[in-house]
Order: C-alpha cells, then structure tokens, then sequence
C-alpha cells in the first residue's frame, strides 16, 4: 500500500477545522503561510489526485519537483499522475528515478511492478515484486501482486489463490484481493467463493457488483433464490442495470414463471432495445404462453440485431 503522506503541522484551530470542513481548504490555510511547504504541497497533490483533479495535482508536484527533483514522494505522486493521463512512458520514468534515489521507498518499486504486469513483462514485475517481498515480507499489496503473476503468468490458479489469501490474511479488508478471490472460486464453481462475496458486502454493501457476483455464483449453482434476491438488489442499488434484470427473468423463466419472466425481460428491453438475448427470452416466453405472434416478432427482431443467432 501506500506509505502516508505526512501530514504538514498545523496548530490546535487547524487541526479541528480539518475535521470539520474539506481537508484542502486547511491545506489551504497552512501554504498561505508557507508557500514553499514541500510536505504541504505533496500533500495537496494527493488529495487532488484522489478527486481526480489532475491538472490542480501535477501543478503542485511540478512546484514540489521545481524545488526539489529528488523528492521520492513527489516523484511517486508525478508517476501516478502520468499513469492517470494514460502517459505510461512518463510514469515509467518517474518511479524509475523515484528507485534510484531511495531504493528502499518501497511504494514506487510496486508501481512499476504495476505497470511491468499492465503491459505484460511479467519477467521485471515479477523481479520487483520478489524484491519487495523481500524487504517487507508482510506487505499485503506485494503478495496480491504475486497473485496476479500467478494467475495471468503461470496461468496457476491455485498458486495464485494462496497469494491472495495471504494478502487477506494480512490486511483482512483488501477489497482487491477479496474480489479476486470470490470470482476466481465462483468460475471453479467451489463454494468458498460465498465466504468472499459476504465478506465484501459486509465492508461495502452498497456496492452494486458485489451482489451481481455473488448473484452470478448462485445462478451457476441453480440456487435460485439466492439469485433472485442479490439480482434484486442489484437493480435497487442501480435502476439502470441491464444485467440484473435479464437474469431475474431468466431465473423465473426457469422457474417456470412465464408471465413474470416476460416482464423482466420487457424491463431489460427498456434499458436497451437493441439486445438480442432479452428479445429472444422475451420471445421464448410468449411462445410458451401460447402466444405465437409475439413470439415470432421478438424472435424476428433479435434477428434482425444477430443474424447468427440460433436460438431465434
């Protein structure tokens, strides 16, 4: 993980004010007076960059670098900015000469491990994870990084899930590594996967995917109201979600619904009327109510969209 950025000093007013109104504007207060605060500015940069306000971030680290190129923070910060602007060159750049200055700044090392694995030479993502596992055995970014190389690497999915529960077991609420691991279990169809996807409806129950995979698990296993219920929630959390209501039909169409299944699929067709497989359930469903002119419309339609389509 990131090391924190430290936070400048500020007195007693300021440090309650922080608490009680935007971190930036305190940051604020605290450059009006010192101008030149390199920690105050790296610091600001970061906020930016979590806001996604970059072009506010790279102006404080271009000041930052202006005073002071060997700043291994600030290099950090530029890398991650570059990276952000899809520049990877420049963020190549910038970690690099964030290594040479401190080899032991440990957050720079695992974004070019990053980056190396993005671009798939494995080989140097692999070095520097290696190294880093090295220098902090328990660093839980690294053993997820680890993982990855396993899976998409070695293509060894057991190794990769040792990694991954290792990075768990030393950060108990690494969303990342959580997520991975429920989807890697769900696509074995093990049932482990659950204990995953509870996990991260725990930490973050309002985060619509997690209920779809975990939805998307039960459906594999015909569990169907178990289906039934996360595809619902899904749709609650988001109105708009085209998946979920196409699988709630789907689901009363196995269990025989018909009528009910017809009108999800309508939903599913309301987000978007170009969809060949809701046209073709929905087409289904009335062929099964016994009616055949509807029937043979939808299917026509979702033709029309896929020709290559069987089922219709």
């Amino acid at each position: 993980p990131e090391q924190p950025t430290k936070t400048p000093d500020v007195n007693t007013s300021e440090s309650i004010a922080v608490s009680i109104k935007d971190p930036i504007d305190s940051i604020n207060n605290v450059l009006r007076d010192a101008p030149n605060d390199l920690d105050a500015l790296e610091y600001r940069a970061s906020l930016y960059l979590k806001r996604q306000n970059l072009k506010y971030a790279a102006a404080d680290i271009a000041a930052v670098l202006e005073m002071d190129s060997s700043r291994t923070k600030a290099l950090e910060l530029w890398g991650d900015i570059s990276f952000a602007t899809n520049q990877t060159r420049q963020s190549r750049d910038a970690w690099v000469r964030c290594m040479k200055e401190d080899p032991n700044y440990v957050p720079c090392r695992l974004k070019m491990a990053q980056l190396y694995h993005v671009v798939t030479e494995f080989e140097k993502s692999a070095a520097l994870v290696d190294e880093v596992l090295e220098m902090e055995p328990s660093n839980a970014e690294a053993a997820y990084l680890k993982g990855l190389l396993m899976r998409d690497a070695l293509e060894d999915t057991t190794r990769a899930l040792d990694w991954f529960q290792k990075a768990i077991d030393l950060k108990p609420d690494y969303i990342e590594a959580l997520d991975m691991s429920g989807v890697l279990y769900g696509s074995l169809g093990n049932p482990l996967a659950l204990g995953y996807f509870n996990r991260l409806i725990e930490l973050q129950p309002d985060i619509r995917v997690h209920f779809y995979n975990r939805g998307m698990f039960y459906l594999s296993q015909q569990n169907w109201n178990g289906a039934l219920e996360d595809f619902t929630k899904c749709t609650q959390l988001d109105p708009q979600d085209l998946e979920s209501f196409f699988n709630i039909g789907y689901v009363h169409l196995q269990l025989q619904l018909y009528a009910e299944a017809r009108q999800y699929f309508t939903q599913a067709l309301a987000i978007q009327p170009v969809n060949h497989r809701a046209l073709y359930g929905r087409g289904y469903c009335f062929e099964l109510l016994g009616d055949l002119p509807n029937a043979e419309a939808d299917y026509r339609q979702a033709l029309s969209f896929n020709p290559q389509h069987r089922g219709s």
